[in-house]
């Protein structure tokens, strides 16, 4: 079964290196990119001369009528997942979304329930959950004893653009960055998150109408005790974007995980980089979906881990409206 896929909006960076596994898969037999839509003009050409897909659209309904592919990347802003997920689930399409799944826990609810119904696959891109450390980590952690205690990060430069936009974005870093690692701090552990206070400062760069730098302390529901900083808090000229680390802390060592150390310093006349060297988690998370699609699986990042690392969020930014801890089962959607 070579697995048809259209990718769905270019405005999240991470959608260009989708494509690029996809098109990797094509060259093996393994998947097809049929189409790509996007409703920017210069990314739609920019896509097209890069990845040469069968068809190329500016018109999502359009898209959505002709058909033809089995499943979908959707890689919008934020606030649009829904906009575009929804439809292509109700179509009968196996659809990847771009995290966090959305912005309101409502409509991450909408999305996970019909999937559902439809009987079709809904994943979201926690890539990290494909990274070859994470997964070796995952692996040895369960030989330590219980865990006793979680601090993890999930630093970065300001994305800017409509990553800075609170309609589209939802929010700010916290939005940005919060799910990553809370939704790996469910997948080692297996509790559920119970209560988040979150914690903002003074923006690094005020011109910003969201929050660039913020820490949560949570609690999961065996007591255990967790934080998550989630900052932009790299100069825009960092090397690379970020990180994703994690130390844990157990009954009988301590485990750290920083994912994105693996990496060359290169000076040339462009200026200082950092190349990383490291497991490409993107194309074994496309390979992944395939192989669920085929065997009917369930995602190993599925909607409802989605839904779960976005009560997060949205506790996270109730506490720092109110100023006070939050349940979990407060902003919770039946």
């Amino acid at each position: 079964m070579v697995l048809r896929f259209a990718v769905i909006s270019y405005a999240h960076m991470h959608a260009w290196s989708y494509t690029r596994a996809i098109k990797e898969l094509e060259a093996e037999g393994k998947a097809s990119l049929v189409a790509v839509f996007d409703n920017n003009a210069d990314r739609l050409r920019r896509v097209q001369e890069a990845f040469r897909p069968k068809a190329v659209y500016s018109d999502f309904d359009k898209l959505l009528a002709e058909g033809g592919f089995d499943a979908a990347v959707v890689a919008s802003e934020n606030a649009r997942h829904i906009t575009y997920a929804l439809p292509l689930i109700k179509a009968g399409v196996h659809v990847i979304v771009e995290k966090p799944i959305t912005t309101l826990v409502s409509d991450a609810v909408t999305m996970v329930n019909e999937a559902d119904r439809r009987g079709v696959k809904l994943q979201v891109a926690f890539v990290m959950r494909y990274h070859d450390a994470v997964v070796e980590a995952k692996n040895r952690v369960s030989g330590l004893g219980g865990i006793k205690s979680i601090t993890a990060t999930n630093h970065g430069t300001c994305p800017f653009d409509w990553f800075v936009d609170p309609e589209l974005a939802g929010g700010g870093a916290m939005m940005d960055h919060i799910v990553h690692v809370a939704d790996l701090i469910r997948w080692f552990t297996g509790k559920e998150f119970e209560e988040v206070s979150a914690f903002v400062g003074r923006n690094i760069r005020p011109q910003l109408k969201v929050e660039d730098n913020a820490l949560i302390l949570a609690k999961l529901s065996d007591g255990t005790p967790v934080s998550i900083d989630s900052s932009w808090s790299r100069h825009d000229t960092w090397p690379i974007w970020g990180d994703v680390y994690m130390r844990i802390l157990t009954d009988h060592g301590v485990l750290t995980i920083n994912a994105f150390n693996q990496n060359i310093s290169l000076a040339d006349d462009k200026g200082f980089h950092w190349v990383s060297f490291g497991p490409d988690a993107d194309r074994n998370m496309i390979e992944d979906f395939i192989r669920v699609i085929e065997n009917n699986q369930t995602p190993r990042a599925s909607g409802l881990d989605g839904l779960r690392a976005l009560e997060v969020v949205a506790a996270a930014y109730k506490s720092w409206r109110e100023g006070r801890p939050v349940k979990i089962s407060e902003v919770r959607v039946q």
